[in-house]
């Protein structure tokens, strides 16, 4: 019941971001973080899955507008979402992207 607005929402994030030119918004600043705060409501509520759908819509965002350092965030958030769900190959792939971008990883191990 509580999850249901935020659904809602993800589903009207997703449409929005179908395609894949860069859609009209008023501030793409306020729609990252509209998806960041997404992200993290879901995590909060416990649902790592739609944390991760949600996170994974952040990325393709990020990409398409150019956005380095919030390409190089959301990568980081999915994966800490990947090592939450127990996918550490995966995480150390979304952190090897960040490499490649030239964005440190924050890691206590390299």
């Amino acid at each position: 019941a509580l999850s249901k607005p935020l659904d809602e929402a993800f589903s009207l994030w997703k449409q929005l971001l179908e395609g894949s030119g860069i859609p009209e918004v008023r501030s793409q600043e306020q729609t990252l973080s509209s998806l960041q705060l997404l992200a993290e409501l879901y995590r909060l509520q416990g649902k790592p899955l739609q944390a991760l759908e949600t996170l994974l819509l952040l990325l393709q965002l990020c990409r398409r507008l150019g956005e380095r350092r919030g390409t190089a965030g959301a990568l980081r958030q999915l994966s800490g979402a990947l090592l939450q769900l127990q996918s550490p190959a995966q995480a150390r792939v979304r952190l090897g992207n960040m490499e490649i971008l030239g964005i440190p990883g924050k890691s206590g191990n390299s």
